[in-house]
């Protein structure tokens, strides 16, 4: 039992070594024909067999090595095209598309002999200046006037008959001579389009214009024309409408007091009642 396990186990070994030298003879088989024609020009360009065995067999003798694929260039006028002819001329070579090979769209230049072309100069196109475009000023706003705001001295009847002095407040642009422009806006009545002005009056006299005005010393010189002279309420009508005006003028931090004139004179006293306007007025004078 023993020895034909033996034998079975001896003729398994042979079998696969007999398999292992047929399929390597095989494979020499495969690369010998794959490689037969670099083979035979090898042995035949080193004369392998003359120098081992004396003589060369007339296979590898007569063995005439392939040529090499030729590329062929054809030159068109109007678009350079490359085409190229892949060929083999051993007797059993299939025939294949030709391989087209475009390298350019541009018309193709006719070679001229290498003494007459001469290399192109090279013209250097200068850099264009670039024009320095310079930042864009900002636009600037319109400046809004500035405003400040002025004080007049009005006056009120209240339920008792009695007239009372009402301060208002008129804010109005900027000006170099603010005294002016607030006697001269006094001058013009109270602004009955405001609510707050809309029941107050006046009692200086129509027609009454501010001829000039100057400040010294912290006194207001304040001349005018001679209808200020002319008040149809009596002498409280002239009391009044000096208190307008020298509450309206002392509004200012730098008048203390007003000088009234008339048509650039100092006189005594004011209308036919005589009123007296001789010195200064300040507001402790009401």
């Amino acid at each position: 039992m023993a020895q034909k396990k033996k034998s079975s186990k001896k003729k398994n070994t042979t079998l696969f070594t007999a398999a292992c030298v047929l399929l390597g003879l095989l494979v020499i088989l495969i690369i010998f024909l794959v490689k037969k024609d670099q083979i035979f020009t090898n042995l035949k360009e080193t004369a392998f067999f003359d120098r081992v065995f004396g003589s060369t067999p007339t296979a590898i003798e007569q063995h005439e090595p392939a040529e090499p694929k030729k590329t062929e260039t054809i030159p068109l006028k109007n678009d350079e095209v490359t085409i190229k002819i892949e060929a083999e001329e051993a007797p059993e070579a299939k025939y294949s598309e030709p391989e087209v090979e475009i390298e350019a769209s541009k018309p193709a230049e006719i070679a001229k002999p290498a003494e007459s072309v001469k290399p192109k100069e090279e013209v250097k196109e200068s850099p264009k200046k670039t024009e320095e475009k310079k930042p864009e000023e900002p636009k600037k706003e319109a400046a809004k006037p500035a405003n400040t705001e002025l004080q007049l001295c009005f006056v009120n009847i209240d339920g008792y008959g009695s007239v009372v002095r009402q301060i208002v407040k008129r804010k109005v642009s900027k000006s170099d001579s603010p005294l002016t422009a607030s006697i001269n806006l006094l001058l013009k009545g109270p602004d009955t389009t405001v609510s707050a002005e809309r029941n107050l009056m006046s009692l200086i006299p129509e027609g009454t214009k501010l001829l000039s005005a100057k400040v010294s010393g912290g006194v207001a010189y304040l001349n005018f024309n001679e209808a200020f002279e002319i008040n149809t309420y009596g002498v409280e009508g002239y009391i009044h409408q000096l208190e307008q005006i020298v509450f309206t003028a002392t509004a200012f931090s730098t008048v203390n007091s007003v000088q009234f004139l008339i048509e650039g004179e100092k006189r005594d006293y004011l209308g036919s009642e005589g009123v007296l306007i001789a010195s200064p007025l300040s507001r402790s004078s009401f």
